[in-house]
């Protein structure tokens, strides 16, 4: 089965990479971001809350919930399930505008003019120039197979299917930003972005170097589930999974874009496929990555084993046991990290927990509340946590909660 050609001016026109550019889509549709006030109130330990934060346009919507956030620099993101995209600079807010119908679901910030969304409805690119609206790109369609020749055509292959429904995250690596963005569904996998046209694929093109093979990433993550993406200092790019473990693109080897022709054959250390044996702790799942002062945190979870807190120094790993399920994970300060709970089991005991690594101290911080599934440092030290219905922000310091 063919994917769908694109017609245009009574003509078939082959799908060709280089060739087919926005020119050819429907003139995009626009977004004017608007300065909003949102109400926030103090919550105990250093921390403010927000309630209702898409209650921007005088409609209560308290069913509305945050399902994305991201930070850029000292600039905060956030998506809702209505589709509203708001972001906070300094003390203001702003409210960039809403996509009807649709859910957000992840934000990648590439540049101050570029903001990649992925979406309940396949992924949305946002273009702009100055104070001008956003333009809005929507992209649905992806081919798969490798090229008929170097210079762009795509002949897609058998089992090519329309990127459509939900696609779960979007990622821009701070450092090496080759074929990025990057995108996670769990409907169909791991994603690159090829630059050419309009074009998303399975395949890294070109991975070892001028006119090499391409990288196809099914063969990186086999069960096609991916769950989350981060790039460290060292600029080691991890994947993380659920039944295939962890999937970390090395460092040396990610710049195979600018490799010399001679230098473009495998070397087999391009990757590395880390699994409970490396590790040393059962997971099947890994619910978060984020990057470390020196290389990453994991949260891994499983169904007969729990959850566990994992930490890869650049050397070896070392785990520690988390009393509860566990979402997400960021790193507030070196060696010190905040989880996110799941409310579950931990009933009202839910909200963060902060790790000191060293100690292997379990605090139970003041303030959020509810099942935390989004956690941001901004670059000035400013920590948010988002659960569902609400947005908390504190400064670096994160108090303890009193004796229970």
């Amino acid at each position: 089965m063919l994917c769908k050609c694109v017609v245009a001016w009574g003509l078939t026109v082959a799908v060709l990479g280089g060739l087919l550019g926005p020119a050819l889509a429907e003139d995009p549709k626009t977004l004017a971001p608007t300065a909003i006030e949102l109400k926030s109130e103090p919550c105990g330990g250093g921390w403010t809350r927000w309630d209702s934060i898409g209650d921007v346009e005088g409609v209560v919507a308290h069913r509305e919930r945050i399902t994305a956030m991201t930070a850029n620099g000292n600039d905060l993101w956030v998506g809702t399930s209505y589709g509203r995209l708001l972001t906070r600079q300094g003390d203001k807010w702003t409210l960039q505008g809403r996509l009807d119908g649709i859910q957000i679901t992840g934000i990648a910030v590439e540049n101050a003019g570029k903001v990649w969304l992925s979406t309940s409805d396949g992924i949305r690119r946002l273009d702009r120039e100055a104070d001008q609206p956003w333009r809005i790109n929507e992209f649905r369609d992806y081919y798969e197979g490798h090229p008929s020749f170097v210079s762009g055509g795509y002949i897609p292959g058998e089992d090519a299917v329309r990127l459509w429904g939900y696609v779960d995250d979007i990622y821009v690596p701070p450092g090496e930003t080759a074929y990025s963005p990057l995108v996670i569904s769990t409907e169909h996998g791991l994603f690159s972005w090829g630059g050419y046209g309009r074009v998303w694929h399975h395949y890294l093109p070109h991975y070892w170097g001028a006119n090499s093979a391409w990288l196809d990433t099914r063969e990186l993550v086999p069960h096609r589930r991916p769950t989350c993406i981060a790039e460290d200092g060292d600029g080691n790019l991890w994947i993380g999974t659920e039944w295939d473990g962890l999937v970390r693109l090395n460092a040396h080897a990610r710049k195979y874009h600018n490799r010399e022709p001679e230098k473009n054959k495998k070397d087999g250390t391009e990757f590395s496929f880390i699994g409970p044996k490396e590790i040393g702790c059962e997971f099947d799942r890994v619910a978060d990555l984020a990057a470390a002062d020196k290389g990453i945190w994991a949260v891994l979870t499983s169904r007969e084993h729990g959850t566990a807190l994992a930490r890869f120094d650049g050397q070896s790993w070392g785990t520690h046991p988390v009393d509860g399920p566990a979402r997400c994970v960021a790193e507030v300060e070196p060696g010190v990290v905040l989880i996110g709970v799941d409310g579950t089991e931990w009933g009202r005991y839910h909200g963060l927990r902060k790790v000191t690594w060293a100690s292997k101290k379990i605090e139970r911080p003041v303030g959020p509340e509810g099942v935390i599934h989004k956690i941001v440092r901004l670059t000035d030290g400013r920590v948010l946590a988002a659960s569902w219905w609400s947005l908390f922000e504190s400064d670096s310091t994160v108090k303890k909660a009193p004796a229970e």
